[in-house]
């Protein structure tokens, strides 16, 4: 597996996008799509990534297709803005965006509520991309 946040996780992020389904009565797409930016600050320094603070995009179009925005959150609905040990334990599994919300750890901006309508949606797209990353 990539390490988290590095441009070989990021490929495998976009292929898994780029091979979602474009069929949104398959997903339950809501219909003006989904664009999510997320903001992990604090990331350390490594050879595949610069310390500081790193940003993308995912978006999920009304079809039920999916691309990654590498580098930008400007064309996000809603951002989700975290430190890098919150980030990883979401993507690993050990945490996820609700609890660490309530827990303060997680900020949002933006559209909240396009989020919170989205969940059926979301939970569909995060298993199709937990499938592609394991495969």
């Amino acid at each position: 597996m990539s390490e988290f946040l590095s441009q070989a996780w990021f490929e495998t992020l976009a292929a898994a996008l780029s091979s979602l389904p474009g069929d949104s009565g398959h997903l339950g797409s809501p219909g003006d799509g989904l664009s999510i930016g997320q903001i992990v600050t604090g990331v350390p320094n490594s050879d595949a990534f610069v310390k500081g603070e790193v940003r993308y995009t995912i978006v999920l179009s009304p079809d039920g297709s999916g691309a990654l925005v590498n580098g930008s959150t400007d064309a996000a609905q809603v951002t989700i803005v975290e430190d890098y040990s919150t980030a990883m334990a979401i993507a690993s599994g050990a945490g996820n965006v609700s609890d660490m919300l309530s827990a303060g750890k997680v900020k949002l901006r933006g559209d909240t509520r396009a989020l919170l309508g989205a969940g059926d949606f979301l939970a569909a797209v995060a298993f199709l991309l937990a499938q592609g990353a394991s495969s």
